[in-house]
């Protein structure tokens, strides 16, 4: 059985994850049918953490502390320096910075990335993804017991749960290639922890059920052959996939009391993949990369 969680395969899982959040945000913004995608967008969202964190900890595997060089140019500018752009513009076509509900997610990934960041320079290599781990436990209840949104918290265990993926990867795969029933018992043991997590309807359940909704989707990705599928249109959205995301919201505001139905969800489908697309040009001609 070939099972691989390749980077080849990122982009278009990448922009399936954004369009369930996009459209699911649809209904906060006067499309109520688009309202069952809501319940899409925390495990689309913490799949999108899961796979931060799991590439990063790959990519350190492949370079060793080399990695670490220029990361803050190289990992932290790339999500802030758009993200910054994105609040600056909505601050000048809508008065305020007020709207931008969704850049919690921001700044809990330059969080994640900084304390990976901190975990892989100054801790020895076993002790690190355990640290990873500790930090974002306590962002999480740090978060819930200040009373931040949900959001925040719920779904922030996948992004070491990635890191431990990258870290265990052989050994799942390992146990999942001797038959194609220990990949299914894997999968389905997954699934069926995350349903039960999910029914418990406890807060806390929850957050531990996006953790194995994630590693169940990174099981059934693994035996999927993405990268050799001509899904040319879906990688490409997936590399604006992060850019979709912080600028989708702004284009609903600016769009919303001309259009209704689905010629609003149609236009600002596409004023905001146009814009994502030069948001993310114009980064890179103010970093040169």
């Amino acid at each position: 059985m070939t099972l691989a969680f390749a980077n080849s395969k990122m982009p278009p899982v990448r922009a399936l994850l954004v369009l369930c959040i996009v459209l699911g945000h649809f209904s906060y913004y006067g499309v109520p049918a688009l309202g069952p995608l809501r319940s899409l967008a925390v495990p689309a969202v913490a799949m999108f953490l899961f796979i931060s964190g799991y590439g990063l900890t790959r990519s350190w595997q492949l370079k060793g502390a080399a990695y670490l060089r220029g990361f803050f140019g190289r990992r932290i500018l790339r999500i802030a320096l758009p993200a910054a752009l994105v609040a600056l513009l909505h601050r000048l076509l809508t008065g305020s910075f007020a709207g931008l509900p969704h850049f919690w997610f921001v700044w809990t990934i330059l969080f994640d990335y900084l304390l990976f960041w901190l975990c892989r320079k100054f801790l020895p290599e076993k002790a690190a993804p355990w640290a990873l781990l500790a930090g974002v436990l306590l962002f999480a209840v740090g978060t819930a017991a200040a009373g931040f949104d949900r959001c925040w918290w719920i779904s922030a265990l996948a992004f070491p749960a990635g890191a431990f993926f990258a870290e265990y990867e052989d050994g799942i795969f390992g146990f999942c290639r001797r038959s194609a029933a220990n990949w299914w018992l894997a999968l389905l043991a997954s699934a069926i922890v995350a349903a039960g997590l999910f029914l418990t309807g406890n807060l806390a359940c929850k957050a531990l059920c996006y953790v194995f909704s994630s590693l169940a989707c990174a099981l059934l990705i693994a035996r999927i052959p993405l990268d050799g599928l001509r899904l040319q249109v879906l990688a490409w959205l997936g590399s604006i996939s992060y850019e979709l995301y912080l600028v989708h919201i702004t284009v609903m505001l600016l769009l919303q009391g001309s259009f209704s139905g689905l010629a609003f969800v149609a236009l600002t489908l596409a004023a905001s993949i146009a814009a994502a697309f030069a948001l993310r040009l114009l980064c890179q001609l103010i970093t040169h990369r």
